[in-house]
């Protein structure tokens, strides 16, 4: 039996509808709105995707985040408000995110002794270990998903979204 192409109905609706209501303006431009609508399109599907690999070890994306930045700092820890600049989500709610890792005995979270407003959060071994279980088949899955792309289309891609980045930062500082 042929395998067939599961229809999202959100092509329809972003991919025709959209462009059809969006025509009546006259600063309306199809080509930058349809990457705008691609990129976070893909991004939905890839990190719900990414998510199968994260959840059967009952940490969230962000969770995972927080994880992979203790994992990689200087002492295997770092400053809560360094860990909610660097997270790529939602900043709104990090010390829940972190409560959630103490809960999980993933991450222990300590007072500066010299600034009692400062917390420092640490990644313990069962997070650790979590990562040394999680990280091969979750690079895995990276490199399935983007084995689409050759290597010079990737470089390609990467070099135009830090343009896009660059030139979104240049107009949001202006």
């Amino acid at each position: 039996m042929p395998k067939t192409k599961t229809i999202d109905q959100r092509d329809d609706y972003y991919f025709n509808r959209v462009k059809e209501h969006g025509a009546s303006y006259p600063q309306f431009h199809w080509p930058s709105l349809e990457i705008y609508l691609n990129l976070i399109y893909t991004f939905d599907i890839i990190t719900s995707h990414m998510a199968t690999q994260t959840d059967p070890y009952g940490i969230t994306r962000a969770g995972f985040g927080v994880l992979m930045i203790l994992s990689r700092s200087p002492h295997k820890s770092c400053k809560q408000n360094e860990i909610s600049q660097l997270l790529l989500v939602s900043r709104a709610n990090i010390t829940g995110l972190v409560d959630s890792l103490v809960r999980q005995e993933l991450v222990e979270r300590t007072s500066d002794p010299n600034d009692r407003r400062v917390n420092q959060v640490k990644i313990l071994p069962k997070g650790e270990k979590l990562l040394e279980g999680l990280l091969p088949d979750y690079y895995k899955h990276v490199q399935n998903i983007f084995s689409v792309f050759t290597v010079n289309e990737k470089k390609t891609f990467n070099d135009l979204l830090t343009r896009l980045r660059n030139r979104t930062n240049e107009i949001k500082n202006s």
